[in-house]
């Protein structure tokens, strides 16, 4: 009889244990999501300073263009103090629009600068609170296999004084 007793207890522990192990593998598995989340997040704010760095570069591009274009046409005006003929007013207007049109062309590109910047802003916040959420299911996960660990113990600090109380009792 006594031997059945010690089959059962064998299989509660062999349960016990393979729980603990399926416990392991998902705080593994916890873990290199939470690293997956790390390297996102890290290639995100990379990107992000990179479209600041752009954007810093493109607005310095048209301030310098417009500073250039205030500067050439001052430089007309100083030369040309007399009147301009109408070829020279289509030539002017024609360089206005030019640069009008280039300046528009700047600040698409601007405006696109912004909206990757303000999407990758989006995913680095949406990463980082994925691994804090995956931080904190491991810190439970890791307290709850404690837990189990600990009441395993205990169980067996209990079974051994079962025992020995039995063999005071047979003998």
């Amino acid at each position: 009889m006594e031997r059945d007793f010690v089959l059962i207890e064998e299989d509660v522990i062999d349960l016990g244990s393979q729980g603990s192990r399926i416990k392991d593998m998902i705080i593994k598995e916890k873990e290199a999501e939470i690293q997956a989340f790390s390297a996102n997040l890290k290639r995100a704010k990379w990107v992000i300073s990179y479209l600041e760095q752009e954007n810093k570069k493109l607005t310095d591009k048209q301030e310098l263009m417009e500073l250039q274009i205030i500067k050439e046409n001052r430089q007309r005006s100083k030369k040309a103090k007399g009147k301009l003929t109408s070829v020279e007013k289509e030539i002017e207007n024609d360089r206005k629009f030019l640069l009008e049109k280039v300046n528009m062309h700047l600040e698409m590109l601007l405006e696109k600068a912004n909206r990757e910047k303000k999407m990758l802003c989006h995913m680095a916040y949406h990463y980082l609170t994925r691994n804090k959420i995956c931080n904190a299911r491991t810190k439970r996960l890791k307290a709850k296999l404690r837990r189990v660990l600990r009441n395993k113990k205990e169980k067996d600090k209990l079974k051994i004084l079962a025992e020995a109380s039995l063999a005071q009792q047979n003998t």
